[in-house]
């Protein structure tokens, strides 16, 4: 049995957010029942399509319920009411205001379901001055600092590789925030009213610059973190064919190991020099073998921290994903065959339990229809 079987959860979530909070719901057991507007929330239209499907739809909906509504039909929303009666979270992701002009607010609805857990995901929270300004992922980045602290060589700010204010600002508080709440209404049978702010939630991850600025009482510079560019032992170089290696020796004995594998001289394993120094001079060497010469040179040591980037298709070939299932994909489907990814809930698991599709439009809307 898996922890939250028989939660039914009520989704309006829409995007990446929620709707991953949700799918790791759908994993640890819940029901999840998407609650959609006219025509499908919008990232059913993203691309790309598979089939007529958008495939990121259907990575992060697996398993799901949909039902699609007029939220602005009073009739609707009494039918919702009902179903609230019956459920045990609702998650939602607009912004503070919209769901009490739906009538489907947290105060509203604690009325109808005591133990009721409600979770709010938005960029600045339910309060403040900012809490009805429109953001994304990048406007979040930006305006923690996380953004100031990643940069190139040249110091100008990097798109992040993915949506970390989305993700580790709302997706995970939102799914860590509603399983407390789920037992603490299990002890005290009352509920909670959660509020995610994905802003809010990103300034624990600046932990390196806010630490620097408590001692200095200024900003840090550009790639001067030990951690973000700053540091010899933990930075990315360039190979002869203009690959990268990625180093993250901060131990003395990786940082040793790295030195004998490269063959550095003693001053450099010594560290003699500021880190500036130190980093051209490893760029110097590193930059006279191709990447897959390195790789070679450390694929079979357990003791380095030193690693190839590579690119995404190689997870697709990594034995060691590839055998903890993180992937699967109906197969003789050619095109149109569909790929399930897992997320970060650990439950014993068959590969026939990913194969569950994402719901097609309106495909549960007897469950609406009958209340």
């Amino acid at each position: 049995m898996k922890a939250l079987e028989g939660i039914r959860v009520l989704d309006f979530t829409t995007l990446l957010p929620g709707p991953l909070a949700t799918l790791m719901l759908i994993d640890a057991g819940a029901e999840v029942i998407k609650i959609e507007k006219i025509g499908g929330e919008d990232l059913r239209r993203a691309k790309p399509h598979i089939n007529g499907n958008s495939l990121l739809f259907s990575i992060l909906n697996r398993g799901k319920k949909s039902i699609e509504l007029n939220l602005k039909n009073k009739i609707n929303v009494d039918k919702v009411l009902k179903l609230v009666k019956k459920s045990d979270v609702v998650i939602e992701q607009f912004r503070p205001g919209v769901m009490k002009r739906l009538g489907l607010d947290w105060e509203t609805l604690k009325k109808v379901n005591n133990k009721l857990v409600y979770c709010s995901i938005t960029g600045y929270g339910q309060t403040g001055k900012k809490k009805l300004i429109a953001g994304h992922d990048l406007n979040y980045m930006a305006e923690s600092g996380l953004l100031s602290l990643s940069t190139s060589e040249n110091g100008v700010p990097v798109i992040p590789c993915t949506q970390i204010a989305d993700i580790a600002g709302g997706s995970y508080p939102a799914f860590m925030n509603i399983v407390l709440a789920l037992y603490k209404a299990l002890k005290t049978k009352t509920g909670s009213h959660i509020d995610i702010s994905m802003y809010d939630n990103l300034i624990p991850l600046a932990w390196l610059g806010i630490s620097y600025y408590f001692k200095e009482k200024k900003s840090p510079n550009k790639n001067s973190l030990h951690l973000n560019g700053g540091y010899h032992r933990y930075y990315i170089y360039e190979t002869l064919d203009k690959e990268y290696l990625a180093l993250g020796a901060l131990e003395d004995k990786f940082w040793n190991k790295f030195c004998d594998i490269i063959r550095a001289p003693e001053n450099i394993k010594r560290e003699k020099g500021d880190a500036s120094r130190l980093i051209s001079e490893v760029s110097g060497i590193i930059k006279l073998k191709t990447g897959k010469y390195w790789k070679k040179k450390f694929s079979h040591e357990e003791n380095v921290c030193c690693t190839l980037i590579e690119r995404i298709d190689n997870i697709f070939k990594d034995n060691h994903l590839n055998k903890k299932n993180l992937f699967t994909s109906e197969k003789g489907l050619g095109k149109n065959s569909q790929l399930f990814m897992s997320t970060a809930i650990r439950t014993a698991k068959t590969s026939d339990e990913y194969k569950e599709k994402a719901p097609l439009l309106a495909e549960h809307n007897y469950i609406i229809n009958n209340l």
